[in-house]
């Protein structure tokens, strides 16, 4: 039984991960991506181990035990944007620039490169894998097939796109300037954390209005990360074809020459 609950929560991030995989433009270093995959899926389940941890150390007991409305409602708040939201969010941020500025920067340029999606969409999936698993697991034998269509279609999808929003503002970090350049990082991380609190504030309550305030949220977001993703894969892949006829036209000018030194010493000896 362990081993379908394993298959479930393998196959409840397999199509946002083949998703990234396949619209993930070439760009010349693809034979780091499956190292990239690797250690960020690792990096994911060790985010859940750290978040758990550290929410263990710092609130021991954060259980729902409210009278009134109002504490109910400040609970929510509590759980949603700051145990869920802050403490995953932190330990996935730290998590995903550490292995960008480890396999996907360019250290000469000071850039993010194209890869950093990749990094930190597969952390996103490997901490939404190992916590899809927990759900699925103690969720009732004849409730599992449903448990994991939900997380599959809602939780899964809300961790990779919280995650491909910063990514994104990584890379779009690199246009601008120290000390600006870590401020729009950091504002990417305070991003982070109010997406993910939305998202569990209208989720906890169960409730149709919630359902559809979140659906609606991360309908919104993708739209968003769909369109700024497009235009700036445009820019960089311009940026790389550019690179590459450069370094051709570097390549051949050696070529070029020693057939004109050879042409004009040819010169005197066919006068002669």
């Amino acid at each position: 039984m362990s081993l379908e609950i394993i298959l479930l929560a393998i196959a409840s991030i397999f199509p946002w991960g083949f998703y990234l995989i396949y619209t993930q433009p070439n760009t010349g270093r693809e034979k780091r991506f499956f190292f990239i995959i690797f250690f960020a899926l690792l990096l994911g389940w060790i985010s859940t181990e750290l978040v758990l941890r550290a929410s263990a150390w710092i609130w021991p007991e954060t259980e729902i035990k409210a009278k009134v409305a109002k504490s109910i409602l400040s609970q929510t708040a509590f759980l949603a944007f700051v145990k869920a939201g802050m403490m995953e969010e932190l330990c996935k941020s730290i998590l995903i620039v550490s292995l960008s500025l480890v396999l996907a920067y360019d250290w000469k340029k000071k850039e993010f490169l194209p890869e950093t999606f990749l990094v930190g969409g597969f952390v996103a999936l490997g901490f939404a894998g190992i916590e899809n698993y927990h759900y699925i697991l103690i969720a009732k034998e004849d409730d599992r097939i449903h448990t994991f269509i939900l997380r599959t279609l809602k939780s899964s999808n809300a961790h990779l796109l919280i995650n491909l929003c910063f990514a994104l503002c990584l890379i779009k970090s690199n246009k601008r300037q120290f000390p600006e350049k870590y401020w729009y990082i950091l504002a990417g991380f305070l991003l982070a954390v109010v997406q993910h609190g939305l998202f569990d504030f209208f989720v906890i309550p169960v409730g149709r209005f919630g359902h559809w305030a979140a659906t609606a949220l991360f309908v919104g977001i993708w739209v968003w990360i769909v369109k700024d993703r497009r235009v700036f894969m445009k820019e960089e892949i311009h940026k790389i074809e550019k690179e590459i006829s450069s370094e051709e036209e570097v390549y051949k000018l050696p070529k070029e020459k020693p057939r004109r030194e050879k042409a004009s010493q040819s010169v005197p000896e066919i006068i002669r």
